[in-house]
């Protein structure tokens, strides 16, 4: 049992180093060598729980698809309404707008990077946006937006992505601040047009 729980931790630590280095280095420039570095684990024990780059991709975005789904689990208790839950969401860029204006989205970047060349892990790596896109469709649903809901989520995660991106180009927080507010007002407007 204890081994079994070595083995994990050990695993997890792989995970959640190149989780880092996929997220500030990518994907493509990240070696095991890098990964064994940030993990503290020697390179050649990696082999043990990952044969090839592509199966530490494709358990990173397992953990982080993981990882969401805890953290909306959570506002679904913490937030009484959908938009409160929806506001919530939109402040995910403002709480990192630091990690945001070095490098990016965690999610837009990995998915941009492996569009390009990797399409297969690109449609893995997709499920991290399937899950906040079924996830703000379903606050929608809740506030009475019927068969609108997928469009407002899809145009919910357009401004999102769109800001991280142009926060990422320009180096601006300002950016952030300002277009949230905007975002933020939208939504409110939307949660009042429904409650009329």
């Amino acid at each position: 049992m204890i081994v079994r729980e070595k083995t994990e931790q050990l695993k997890q630590q792989i995970i959640e180093a190149a989780d880092q280095l996929f997220y500030k280095k990518g994907y493509n420039l990240t070696s095991f060598s890098d990964i064994a570095a940030i993990s503290k684990i020697p390179r050649g024990n990696l082999n043990y729980y990952f044969k090839t780059k592509d199966e530490v991709l494709i358990a990173v975005i397992e953990y982080r698809v993981n990882e969401m789904k805890l953290m909306l689990q959570g506002w679904e208790e913490e937030f009484k309404t959908p938009i409160e839950r929806l506001q919530r969401y939109v402040k995910i860029i403002a709480n990192v707008k630091n990690e945001v204006i070095k490098y990016g989205c965690p999610m837009g970047s990995l998915n941009s990077e492996l569009g390009k060349v990797q399409r297969e892990l690109q449609i893995i790596s997709r499920e991290q946006f399937s899950v906040f896109e079924n996830w703000i469709k379903k606050q929608f649903q809740v506030m009475g937006w019927g068969k609108k809901s997928g469009d407002l989520a899809m145009h919910l995660m357009v401004l999102t992505q769109g800001l991280a991106t142009m926060a990422y180009i320009h180096k601006d927080t300002r950016l952030i601040k300002k277009e949230l507010n905007f975002t933020s007002s939208w939504l409110i407007s939307l949660s009042k047009e429904e409650n009329k």
